[in-house]
């Protein structure tokens, strides 16, 4: 597989762990150092992988992130910057729904012979929350 490939399935083997909220699904995507940015409209800034468990652990929303529409750009043999189109649906426990979207910022990194990802900030563009009944 190639570089490129490699870090489009690492970008949605992540995506897929944090909806699904299997950390063990998740640690190899990322590095030990990994620095997430989801700014204000978000869940804001963590670095390290553990506190970044522990973050969206307690997330109670039923979430499904796409990643979209990739731009990536190798920047050495081991290093690469991402930019993705996202979309964020998160429904959370009183009923309401989220529904954003934006670009995630990317750096990869190459350990081991495996692409991971490095750090994640995301710029938001809109984001629309609509009251609804629990479920």
């Amino acid at each position: 597989m190639d570089d490129i490939e490699a870090i489009k399935q690492v970008q949605a083997q992540y995506g897929r762990a944090a909806d699904t909220h299997d950390w063990d699904l998740l640690r190899p995507t990322v590095t030990d150092d990994f620095h997430c940015d989801t700014g204000a409209g978000g869940r804001g800034e963590t670095r390290g992988l553990e506190a970044f468990i522990a973050r969206v652990g307690t997330n109670p929303a039923v979430t499904v992130h796409h990643a979209l529409m990739p731009e990536i750009e190798l920047t050495s043999s081991t290093t690469a910057n991402g930019i993705w189109g996202v979309h964020l649906f998160a429904k959370m426990p009183d009923g309401a729904a989220v529904d954003a979207f934006g670009h995630y910022h990317n750096t990869y990194c190459k350990l081991d012979g495996a692409w991971k990802l490095a750090s994640l900030r995301l710029e938001w563009l809109h984001r629309e929350i609509r009251p609804g009944a629990p479920a």
